[in-house]
């Protein structure tokens, strides 16, 4: 017996490994729109031997309600970074910009 396309197998659903941290989860069904950059300070000595690598990580969010609210936090990981953030959003301490004009076609 064959399947067609339409048809479910009957299996239920599994979910794998969620791979994001769960602040940016949180922030993106509020209606934030995140992303993540990563870069590493680089550390050197005074012969310029590289001597460490400090990773950071840099979480950004942005939604739009009538103006256009963003919020930005740095820390050592990826979860740091979206846990910094979600806190700098629910205390409040988010940027507006100046005016937005949205061009229609």
């Amino acid at each position: 017996m064959s399947l067609s396309l339409r048809e479910s197998n009957r299996r239920p659903r599994r979910h794998g490994v969620v791979l994001e941290p769960a602040d940016r989860r949180v922030l993106e069904r509020a209606g934030w729109r995140t992303t993540l950059d990563y870069r590493e300070n680089h550390v050197r000595g005074r012969d310029g031997k590289l001597l460490e690598a400090v990773p950071v990580w840099t979480a950004e969010a942005e939604r739009f309600d009538g103006t256009l609210i963003i919020a930005s936090a740095s820390g050592p990981t990826a979860e740091d970074a979206f846990d910094a953030l979600r806190t700098e959003i629910e205390e409040h301490r988010t940027r507006t910009t100046g005016r937005i004009r949205l061009v229609s076609s």
